[in-house]
């Protein structure tokens, strides 16, 4: 099976450095412009199934690309963005020094999900789609954080899960390919 891992094209909570987390955001002018060419350059690819977290800007973001294909768009939960709790809508810029490391520290106090439950949500995604599916190409349409762990899991990557610079892997609107 070829997996196509995509993050979702820019929002203006993207352009302006506010944390998305959950929200129900859509795409910016910009991201729909980015997802249109994007879905160009994939028209020629024949995707079987695209699955896509259930949030605004990762549906939005599939449907711009199925306009070439016309295939099933299902919503997988488990492609859901990493809950950023109480930071859900800050600015990373305003954060003060004691939330900074809160944030790092992905506090339960903080209602936000660890990276450790991302990561084994997106395992159990990959594990699932090899069982469910019988496609040559799947195109998945998420979040830099899910991606990035779908990634890993693919790849056999080990993560710290104590440094989150391992996180900056997907760009608004990049794609990627696996063979699973």
């Amino acid at each position: 099976m070829n997996l196509y891992v995509m993050r979702h094209g820019t929002t203006v909570w993207n352009e302006k450095g506010i944390t998305q987390g959950r929200t129900n955001n859509r795409l910016s002018k910009n991201g729909i412009a980015l997802t249109e060419d994007v879905a160009k350059k994939l028209k020629e690819v024949p995707f079987d199934i695209i699955l896509s977290s259930p949030l605004m800007r990762t549906v939005q973001t599939a449907n711009i690309i199925n306009k070439y294909h016309k295939v099933k768009v299902i919503k997988d939960e488990n492609l859901i963005e990493i809950n950023q709790g109480i930071f859900t809508g800050r600015s990373k810029f305003s954060l003060s020094k004691e939330e900074q490391i809160l944030k790092n520290e992905r506090s339960k106090k903080a209602g936000m999900e660890s990276y450790q439950e991302c990561f084994e949500r997106c395992k159990k995604f990959v594990e699932e789609i090899k069982d469910k599916y019988n496609v040559q190409n799947v195109l998945v349409v998420t979040h830099n954080c899910t991606a990035t762990f779908i990634e890993n899991v693919v790849c056999n990557k080990q993560v710290n899960f104590c440094n989150d610079e391992f996180l900056r892997n997907f760009n608004n609107g990049e794609v990627k390919k696996f063979v699973i």
